[in-house]
């Protein structure tokens, strides 16, 4: 809005008509996303480890510590401190940071903050009563909801089978951590609680698999395998499914 405005004066003193478009709504969406996901994930972390693994830190390094492992999750997967010393709730805070990951058309992984914020909205939308999403004056295609619901789909069954097999190859190892590490693998964040060097061979080769599906994309995969894509011209009566 801001650099709109700047802009509306600026063609304005020029006699221009047309004023262009900087933000489109797929950047605001990654840009709101980002910035609630660090406010939110910050303070959810600043108050579960405020006297845990944060304790004798100054205020400061409390708020830094917090912001820094609410980004962290959903990036580079740097770790500061030992993840396996934090509270339940902060853990699987970190899962859902860890499975949301970037933002398309980056290096991250995870299904991406514009997935996310697409289902999310959907859910409001249905809650509603709405037939449609609508957002900053736009309306987001059917084409984006089915492939955000299916990139959701596809990457909790991935992540399902992985932990599915390594509790078989290794059913000694706790849950929490084999979970953990199948959605580090899947999102590409490089983050452990520290089993991956006691896991056997054939554990390590399915957190390989995930890492590379989570790279790659499962949807992605999954339109490479499926050869037979034929566009057909005719539409069967709808008809609605009991859901819930």
């Amino acid at each position: 809005n801001l650099f709109n405005n700047f802009l509306k004066r600026y063609f304005k003193s020029l006699n221009h008509v047309l004023i262009p478009k900087i933000i489109d709504m797929n950047s605001k969406i990654v840009l709101y996303t980002t910035c609630i996901l660090i406010v939110f994930g910050g303070m959810i972390f600043l108050g579960f480890e405020w006297d845990k693994s944060l304790s004798g830190l100054t205020l400061s390094e409390k708020i830094s510590h917090a912001v820094f492992y609410a980004i962290t999750p959903r990036t580079a997967g740097f770790s500061i401190t030992d993840i396996s010393s934090f509270s339940f709730p902060s853990i699987m805070l970190i899962f859902l940071l860890m499975w949301i990951g970037a933002s398309p058309i980056s290096t991250g992984g995870g299904i991406k903050t514009t997935t996310f914020a697409v289902a999310t909205l959907n859910i409001f939308s249905v809650a509603a009563a709405k037939e449609k999403i609508e957002l900053f004056q736009r309306e987001i295609t059917s084409t984006s909801i089915r492939r955000a619901f299916a990139t959701i789909s596809l990457s909790l069954i991935m992540i399902g089978l992985g932990v599915f097999f390594i509790v078989s190859f290794d059913p000694s190892q706790n849950l929490k951590t084999i979970a953990f590490e199948c959605f580090s693998a899947y999102s590409t964040v490089g983050l452990s609680l520290g089993i991956t060097s006691e896991l056997s061979a054939s554990s390590k080769m399915v957190l390989v698999g995930l890492m590379f599906v989570g790279r790659v994309g499962a949807l992605t995969l999954t339109d490479a395998l499926i050869k037979d894509k034929k566009k057909v011209n005719y539409r069967y009566p709808k008809e609605d499914i009991i859901i819930n």
